[in-house]
């Protein structure tokens, strides 16, 4: 039955290829991938499922305890002639565009690849970080989970390769993915990571980014917002800049970053700056923010919005109890998950984590929110993992405490 299966699959990634190159070769050993006799086109078929569960400890927010697939992706990949090609569709996001992940095509160039289309853009380790690799359920606010809220993916032109022990990556884009309306606005992003030390059993990283986005005729809000509750929970708006007044905001990171046997460490420090200067009513702010303004509000216009500075930052570590290790992934300047040895109990491997995360708009009293996030996960082989995630939140402007206990159920391909 498995073999008729894949046999199945095989024809129809066959059925993609172009006719001349309809005579080839399929393997299916650790995937599956179908290649041209002449070795000019190929395929490979991958995918990912994260079925999530959420139980809150509610406080002054009330969130709705649920199950949710957080992706359910299915991947395309590989190669005409010298070209690289990646469509990635992910179905738990509701409709056909607004589930365009990774869609682009890709040039070798300078020691690296030329890529034109929709994917990420060059900035936080966190983001760059598969979320088949992520140690914790969600990534930190560093990341489109907080700072770059909304953000995640993006339509442009980019470059990024490896230079000796040196990561690179850079990117123009519009301020859209292919879920969201088009618009004027652009942006710009740039990172940089260093890898003095990456051996078999220890590795050190130190990196940085910049990102810069400028809001114009139909662009979307530019926000800050921090889920401190985790996924589902209540969130916390930081800063906005809103996309209808053409404001703009620039961001910059830092990364340190390391691994030494089971032992894994991991922090970043980032500021966004969010341009502001307009108004809103009373009723407005409460709403936006969950507590009226801090401030005194005019009675004719309203509550004034000026220039946002937003500082978050979170440490996060982890120990493999059954002794992997983590290796690290030049091409991403991230870490993966360390190797499944099946050494530990079930046949699989353990990893104990704990993460702070903090976000802080510096320009208005107690707006600030943290997570304190305490998990294990088990890799029942390479492909399969479940985790478990303890999330205490701890909301300063609303005084709002309530915690999550995150399960999930992951299977990659």
């Amino acid at each position: 039955m498995k073999r008729a299966q894949k046999t199945l699959l095989a024809l129809s990634i066959v059925g993609m290829l172009p006719t001349a190159a309809m005579a080839g070769n399929a393997e299916t050993k650790g995937g599956l991938k179908i290649t041209s006799d002449d070795g000019n086109f190929s395929g490979s078929l991958g995918g990912r499922i994260h079925f999530d569960t959420y139980l809150f400890d509610t406080d002054i927010e009330d969130p709705t305890s649920t199950t949710d697939f957080r992706r359910a992706r299915i991947t395309l990949k590989g190669n005409i002639y010298d070209w690289r090609y990646v469509l990635e569709q992910d179905f738990a996001a509701g409709d056909t565009h607004a589930g365009f992940r990774d869609v682009f095509l890709a040039h070798e160039f300078l020691n690296g690849e030329v890529r034109i289309g929709q994917f990420k853009p060059f900035r936080s380790m966190s983001e760059m970080t598969s979320s088949n690799e992520i140690t914790f359920l969600e990534r930190p606010f560093s990341s489109s989970t907080g700072l770059f809220d909304g953000h995640q993916f993006q339509q442009g032109i980019g470059w990024t390769g490896v230079l000796d022990c040196f990561t690179l990556g850079m990117m123009a884009f519009n301020l859209r993915d292919a879920g969201t309306p088009r618009n004027e606005g652009v942006g710009a992003s740039g990172r940089l990571a260093w890898h003095p030390i990456n051996t078999d059993y220890k590795t050190l990283h130190i990196g940085t980014s910049v990102s810069y986005e400028n809001a114009n005729q139909d662009s979307t809000d530019i926000l800050a917002e921090a889920d401190y509750a985790g996924r589902r929970g209540p969130s916390q708006l930081m800063a906005l800049t809103p996309g209808d007044l053409g404001g703009d905001v620039s961001t910059v990171g830092l990364e340190l970053a390391g691994s030494y046997g089971p032992l894994y460490l991991q922090a970043e420090y980032a500021i966004g700056d969010f341009e502001g200067n307009y108004y809103l009513s009373e009723f407005d702010y409460e709403d936006w923010f969950g507590a009226p303004a801090p401030f005194p509000c005019d009675p004719d216009f309203g509550c004034f919005i000026g220039n946002q500075t937003v500082h978050t930052w979170y440490v996060q570590g982890s120990w493999m109890l059954t002794g992997e290790h983590k290796t690290y992934n030049v091409k991403r300047g991230a870490f993966n998950s360390a190797k499944h040895t099946g050494n530990g109990l079930w046949g699989g491997s353990w990893e104990l984590t704990a993460r702070y995360d903090t976000m802080e708009n510096r320009d208005y009293d107690f707006l600030e929110a943290s997570s304190t996030t305490i998990g294990l996960n088990y890799y029942a082989n390479s492909n399969i993992r479940f985790m478990v995630n303890f999330i205490f939140g701890d909301d300063d402007f609303t005084g709002d405490e309530t915690n999550q206990l995150g399960l999930r159920a992951q299977v990659r391909w």
